[in-house]
């Protein structure tokens, strides 16, 4: 009877082990593989974003740079025709004075 009892316990550990072998452990190890999968695609998506970004301040910038290149040049265009131009003022030359 204790052999009886005995063989039955073991049937049901048995059963048990086997249970946990092959089919929580396999659950649990696709849950696994399925986080690390999701994580993996959140991290190249981030990468991907941020390169994004970089690449959106960087033309950002270049638009800047150009548009203030561009600004200087005119500003030295202005300055420089401005130099070359005679004044009116310096070709001036008083009148006498008019009496009536």
């Amino acid at each position: 009877t204790a052999f009886v009892i005995l063989d039955e316990v073991i049937k049901v550990t048995n059963r048990r082990v086997n249970a946990i072998e092959h089919v929580i452990i396999p659950k649990i190890e696709n849950t696994i593989k399925f986080i690390m999968a999701e994580l993996d695609e959140a991290d190249r998506e981030e990468f991907f974003r941020l390169k994004k970004v970089q690449g959106k301040k960087k033309e950002r910038q270049a638009v800047a740079e150009a548009a203030e290149a561009a600004s200087a040049l005119t500003r030295a265009a202005v300055s420089s025709s401005s130099k070359e131009a005679p004044s009116l003022l310096a070709d001036y030359e008083q009148d006498p004075d008019v009496m009536f």
